[in-house]
């Protein structure tokens, strides 16, 4: 007997098999956060960056979460796909509340951490409200690019954006790859090699490359000799 525990709120256009991966290139496309995460590790191993750190253990959480999500189709597993989603948006968020001085560095574990089980609490509500729970990632995101625009801007300490400016073209692409995809404009259900949601993973585990690229030079021009 199988087991369910319910439908999540977006049907991707991959033909769902009856299988123990239930969406082939939805599923299998995570590995592409597995490779970005093995790199951060390695280069954590190498430079001993916090940050590429920080990205290493968040990016396989993502994609293990999300090989999960998708390989078994419901909305337990969904959950724990926003788990993992919101993990690393809310990590984000805190930094960058800390590098604009509006959050002390010993609050930054708290603060992500009740963000993270806050906004995981809120998915069944807004479920049951009928309201899609992606809103609170698209949020984070915009919070994320809104104050890394606004740290841009000042003058003191002059950094280079160029690795963040990459992950916002590369999450916009991946962006439309995944709308494309749920409007069914791109869709193919038969196809389980690529789909535009298998591609929102790849161009997104790119991003957060580039991401962890940007901290991790942050990192390094503050603790070089002035």
């Amino acid at each position: 007997m199988r087991v369910t525990w319910g439908e999540p709120n977006v049907k991707w256009c991959e033909a769902t098999l009856c299988a123990w991966v239930n969406e082939p290139a939805n599923a299998w496309s995570n590995l592409a956060y597995l490779a970005v995460a093995l790199g951060c590790a390695w280069r954590w191993r190498v430079t001993s960056s916090r940050a590429m750190g920080h990205f290493a253990w968040t990016t396989l959480l993502v994609g293990a979460l999300s090989f999960a999500f998708h390989a078994t189709n419901n909305f337990a597993t969904q959950l724990l796909d926003f788990v993992g989603m919101y993990v690393l948006a809310f990590l984000l968020v805190a930094l960058n509340l800390h590098r604009l001085g509006w959050l002390p560095r010993e609050r930054v574990g708290a603060v992500h951490t009740g963000l993270t089980v806050g906004c995981t609490l809120l998915v069944p509500v807004m479920r049951l409200a009928g309201v899609p729970y992606q809103l609170v990632v698209l949020g984070a995101v915009l919070v994320i690019v809104g104050t890394e625009v606004r740290l841009s801007r000042r003058k003191e300490p002059r950094e280079s954006y160029r690795d963040f400016w990459l992950a916002v073209g590369l999450m916009a692409a991946a962006a439309a790859c995944s709308v494309a995809d749920v409007t069914r404009v791109w869709c193919d259900p038969d196809n389980h090699w690529m789909q535009g949601h298998a591609a929102w993973h790849v161009l997104s585990a790119l991003a957060l490359l580039f991401t962890a690229r940007h901290h991790a030079g942050l990192e390094a021009q503050a603790v070089a000799p002035s």
